[in-house]
């Protein structure tokens, strides 16, 4: 088997740069390329010395440590502690998803590969390198960067919205329901008589709460006839809210009044006051991570 050592180092130097590049995205730390460039060459070297016997010693796990802690540093600088171990981490998660996608990929399409000291060989006859590694990076690698970027934008868009879920229980003539609620600052529906604020939930999540005839009252947007089906109790129970969507024309909701309404916050159940419950026969989140949207007047009006 032939290998050529600036083969090896332009392999290595190469995806060293990819992952420094992708750490860079998904941590949004903007930095040179050169610093880029130059903590990859510093890993494309690293990685050609194991081609000599004499350098087997320096690829023990402490020389390893070090050797990536002084790319990042070249990459991506030193300004705070935390900052730099959370590129350190990122680093060594984007190393960890990618190396073993490399290996899967050469083990699936050829069968064979091993590894020494930690580094990824293959056998060809060219003593170019394997072409599932070049594949690797020139198809592979920004198909792996696209999935990762986009991983990385979705978790943070759900962390984001985690800030603002608020557990809320509902109180319906001692019935009792338990969801999630998304406190939405964009939701400034009221009761225009009584400006009482009103909290959506989803149908589904109260159709063992409220009677049959209001359900199919919702569900049939019924407004004349549909009141003459509903029980004594909830005439009065009862509302029609005006609303209109963005770029639509006005559209009326159906809401009660709930004996009680209850958000959880600063450790405790907080009674929220007067506040209406509009019904929404869709889905208001499409994974389901919430059920109801929270008036943003009801978690002011929590003490």
């Amino acid at each position: 088997m032939t290998v050529y050592a600036d083969v090896v180092f332009l392999l290595n130097g190469l995806f060293d740069f990819l992952l420094l590049w992708l750490t860079s995205a998904i941590r949004r730390q903007q930095t040179k390329v050169w610093r880029l460039l130059t903590a990859a060459v510093i890993g494309g070297g690293y990685a050609t010395l194991h081609l000599w016997p004499q350098f087997q010693t320096i690829y023990s796990f402490p020389v390893k440590v070090m050797i990536s802690l002084v790319m990042i540093w070249i990459a991506f600088g030193f300004i705070h502690l935390f900052a730099f171990m959370r590129n350190l981490g990122v680093f060594y998660f984007i190393c960890f998803v990618t190396g073993g996608a490399m290996i899967a990929l050469h083990f699936i399409l050829t069968g064979e590969s091993q590894t020494s000291g930690g580094i990824f060989f293959t056998e060809t006859r060219t003593g170019w390198g394997s072409p599932v590694s070049w594949g690797f990076i020139l198809i592979g690698f920004p198909l792996v960067w696209m999935y990762a970027k986009l991983s990385f934008r979705t978790l943070e868009q759900q962390q984001h919205i985690h800030r603002f879920l608020l557990p809320v229980r509902i109180q319906v003539k001692g019935k009792q329901l338990e969801c999630t609620g998304l406190v939405d600052t964009g939701n400034q529906l009221r009761d225009p008589i009584t400006r009482a604020p009103v909290i959506m939930v989803e149908l589904k999540q109260l159709e063992e709460k409220i009677p049959a005839s209001l359900i199919d009252m919702v569900k049939e947007k019924d407004w004349e006839q549909g009141w003459a089906h509903l029980p004594p109790e909830w005439m009065v129970k009862v509302k029609l809210i005006p609303y209109r969507v963005a770029g639509g024309e006005t559209e009326m909701m159906i809401a009660f009044k709930p004996d009680q309404v209850e958000i959880w916050q600063d450790d405790g159940w907080n009674n929220v006051g007067r506040v209406l419950i509009g019904i929404d026969v869709g889905c208001l989140s499409s994974d389901g991570t919430y059920q109801a949207i929270i008036h943003p007047a009801c978690v002011s009006a929590v003490s």
